[in-house]
């Protein structure tokens, strides 16, 4: 009985770790992780409305979405409509 409970472990393990290092090395990663935050941020200050550290948290958290999730979109569609226009 022990082994499987060792093996489902250990799955769960690499599991976790691939996905921690999905979201610390992949643009997308950063992006879901960024969008996630920012919900999870935005909701508990909606649940506290008199807390300025759940406001500021959730401020923080769209600075971040700012800079994983637009500022990429904006970037890549920029060289795309600039690569279109300089074709001949």
């Amino acid at each position: 009985m022990a082994i499987p409970l060792l093996a489902a472990a250990g799955a769960i393990v690499k599991i976790a770790h691939s996905v921690y290092t999905w979201t610390q090395k992949t643009p997308q990663g950063r992006a879901a992780l960024a969008a996630v935050s920012a919900a999870a941020a935005y909701q508990n200050a909606k649940s506290h409305p008199n807390d300025g550290a759940a406001r500021q948290r959730a401020f923080e958290a769209g600075k971040k979405v700012g800079e994983h999730v637009v500022n990429p979109a904006a970037q890549s569609l920029y060289d795309h409509v600039r690569k279109d226009l300089n074709k001949p």
